[in-house]
């Protein structure tokens, strides 16, 4: 319905390769891993955890302590702390195990929080959770006051948006790049439309070689 217009979009714009990678790229980078599987991020860990021995006790320590967690209120707490990279899937996995109280409440969260450690989880947990919570982000986007948040939550919307949401995203890329132009804040939207291309348009992107032997 719109592959046209995202070709359109990806052609005109576009992250500058010459800088550091939008937060957004990072954020879809980490939902990536939780959707697609364990094995890359079992190997960052293995590699994080070769290059910074001393914090192996804490990260876990710290793993008990989340894997111990029975209320949706402990585990909102540990998301408003912050935990070690290490532990952070572990975190969403346990969050979505309450997500029928949990995913409400962090919608509601989102729209006034400041703390981006929250702000990060929190768009994790709303990409990879069981319900369709599109149309309730899309609802309260407006109200949210930190563009960051803002930012954070077209990133989960490109796992949950669907087709039909194309335009709106065009839109508040442009309306977050108009209003914060020496800010990356735009790029949720960027990579929020890259996930939704290859959502609903990888079949066409493919192509058979025809032997001509």
């Amino acid at each position: 319905m719109y592959e046209d217009l995202i070709k359109w979009f990806f052609n005109e714009n576009g992250p500058d390769l010459k800088e550091a990678p939008p937060a957004a790229a990072f954020e879809h980078f980490q939902i990536k891993l939780l959707v697609d599987g364990a094995p890359l991020q079992e190997i960052i860990n293995n590699t994080i955890r070769e290059k910074i021995p001393e914090r192996e006790a804490a990260i876990r320590i710290e793993k008990k302590e989340i894997d111990a967690a029975t209320t949706p209120g402990q585990i909102i707490k540990f998301m408003r702390r912050g935990t070690d990279i290490i532990n952070q899937q572990a975190l969403i996995q346990r969050a979505l195990e309450f997500e029928d109280e949990i995913i409400p409440e962090i919608i509601q969260m989102l729209k006034t929080s400041l703390n981006d450690l929250f702000i990060e989880l929190a768009a994790r947990a709303l990409a990879t959770c069981s319900k369709d919570i599109s149309e309730e982000l899309i609802e309260i986007f407006d109200e949210v006051r930190g563009a960051y948040a803002q930012s954070m939550i077209l990133v989960a919307l490109g796992f949950k948006a669907s087709e039909n949401h194309i335009p709106w995203l065009l839109k508040k890329f442009n309306e977050l790049k108009s209003a914060y132009p020496n800010e990356d804040f735009c790029f949720g939207a960027y990579f929020a439309l890259l996930e939704m291309e290859s959502r609903f348009y990888a079949e066409s992107k493919k192509f058979t070689s025809v032997s001509t032997d």
